[in-house]
């Protein structure tokens, strides 16, 4: 088992939950007519957006990665806000600002998945870090020793 099965289970479901619920609504009305296309919309975007999230800030992999999950996950979010504005009939004075805290949030969030980490964060930056010529003198060095 892959250590992202589970990722990819729960996404499957929250997708198969808003469906079947949908297909309910079309088939059972009175008891699920509240829910419509806008609903699992909110559901399937709304689920893989927080599926996508979580794998991005739990998952040991290179930071570039990670922030790309997070924020295709925070993409996700940001559209299901907007398919519930859509279902609810929210203010438009308000749509704009919980976007921007979305997105804020979503930030922050990478900051603290990938502890500040750079993208092209290479050895040269890490303490002790020695370039070719000094790792080269540093060669040439124990030669001369070696050969006394």
């Amino acid at each position: 088992m892959g250590r992202n099965l589970w990722y990819k289970v729960l996404g499957t479901l929250f997708v198969i939950v808003a469906l079947v619920l949908w297909l309910l609504s079309i088939v059972v009305p009175e008891t699920f007519g509240f829910f419509s296309l806008a609903w699992a919309g909110v559901v399937i975007c709304g689920g893989l957006g927080l599926v996508i999230l979580l794998n991005g800030c739990f998952q040991k992999n290179v930071s570039t990665i990670k922030k790309m999950k997070i924020w295709f996950g925070i993409a996700l979010i940001v559209c299901a806000f907007l398919c519930l504005v859509s279902e609810l009939a929210i203010q438009g004075s308000i749509v704009i600002p919980i976007i921007a805290i979305i997105i804020a949030g979503g930030l922050l969030i990478t900051i603290l998945a990938t502890g500040g980490a750079k993208w092209d964060e290479g050895d040269n930056h890490k303490a002790g870090y020695k370039n070719y010529h000094e790792r080269k003198a540093e060669e040439e060095k124990a030669e001369k020793e070696e050969g006394k």
